[in-house]
């Protein structure tokens, strides 16, 4: 296995990277290489696009105190690092069917080329900032305005109170005979029989004694966010960041992956076991390398028995636990 190291060039320059190569047996010029990525296994093509179909890219290696090494550029670079998360394998072979596989490893300061635009954006806003700030304007001093004066207050004549002569009595109105209540109180019996009657028309006629009142239907639960119904409405990828977000552990992953499986949903498997496998999960991704593995991969489902791919995960796993038996029993066996 050979050890392929993406570094920035000296000076550094986006889109541009240095390509090492380390523990490469086989001839440098000509080789051919491809780029495989974990998530989905697409390959790197000669236009930077991630294509179904394999692609060997045709390259001249310069070799270097500890290897090899070739200058790659924005073609290649940039697919490379816009997502750091992503794992990626190089098969490279010469005419000599020299072939060997590696795992990408990319070093800090490998930048693409959309971060010279950045850098010159930058650059402009300098610039704009350190121009000279105009002078304020001077204002002129207006006059200042005469004092309003405040308006004078109006003073209410007081109201005329017309006297009283001793002779004419202030006029005091009829006082009006009070009503008797009775027929209130007759119209609010009557209002409380009515009420009584209605209620027992309404109610007990509508159900009757002995008969218990039918209970409201429960409405059906929500659907678990990692649940098989989840699977079947919008995507794959939707799917998989809903699910992942609920934190299920290595048990449930495998549980969830093997519903996917059951139910045609294959994307959805694929997907859990790359990430999963490729964040660390020494569980999940030794499942995956027996997905693959030509000793337990099934004939029949969304996985095939591949070799290679068997072994990329084997070697993960033991990248995390070198102490692996059944990683390290494996990786023997698959590498005769």
């Amino acid at each position: 296995m050979f050890n392929p190291e993406l570094k920035p060039v000296q000076p550094a320059r986006p889109g541009f990277a240095v390509l090492s190569i380390r523990n490469w047996e086989g001839e440098a010029s000509p080789v051919y290489l491809s780029i495989q990525r974990n998530q989905d296994r697409y390959f790197l093509n000669d236009q930077g696009e991630w294509v179904g179909n394999a692609f060997f890219h045709q390259l001249s290696l310069d070799e270097c105190d500890d290897g090899y090494q070739i200058v790659l550029d924005k073609t290649l670079v940039d697919p490379l690092v816009s997502n750091l998360q992503m794992a990626y394998q190089f098969t490279l072979k010469d005419d000599n069917e020299t072939q060997d596989i590696g795992r990408l490893r990319i070093r800090d300061g490998v930048l693409a080329s959309q971060a010279q635009g950045q850098s010159e954006s930058l650059k402009s806003t300098a610039t704009l900032n350190q121009q000279a700030i105009p002078p304020a304007p001077v204002v002129e001093n207006s006059p200042e305005p005469e004092p309003i004066k405040a308006p004078e207050p109006i003073v209410k004549p007081e109201p005329i109170i017309p006297e009283i002569t001793a002779d004419e009595p202030p006029y005091r109105p009829t006082p009006t005979p009070k009503k008797s209540k009775n027929g209130l109180i007759f119209a609010i019996i009557l209002i409380v029989i009515l009420a009584g009657v209605l209620t027992w028309f309404f109610l007990l006629r509508g159900n009757p004694a002995g008969e218990p009142a039918p209970e409201p239907t429960p409405e059906p639960s929500a659907p678990a966010v990692c649940s098989v119904e989840n699977m079947k409405t919008g995507t794959a990828l939707a799917f998989v960041q809903s699910c992942l977000q609920s934190q299920p552990d290595s048990k449930a992953i495998i549980t969830i992956i093997e519903q996917a499986k059951q139910n045609q949903q294959c994307d959805i498997a694929q997907r859990l076991y790359a990430y999963k496998a490729q964040a660390g999960d020494i569980e999940i991704a030794l499942n995956y390398a027996r997905e693959y593995d030509p000793a337990s991969a099934s004939s029949q489902g969304c996985f095939n028995a591949d070799k290679e791919t068997a072994i990329y995960w084997y070697e993960a796993v033991l990248n995390h636990d070198s102490q692996n038996s059944e990683a390290k029993t494996r990786l023997e066996a698959l590498k005769k």
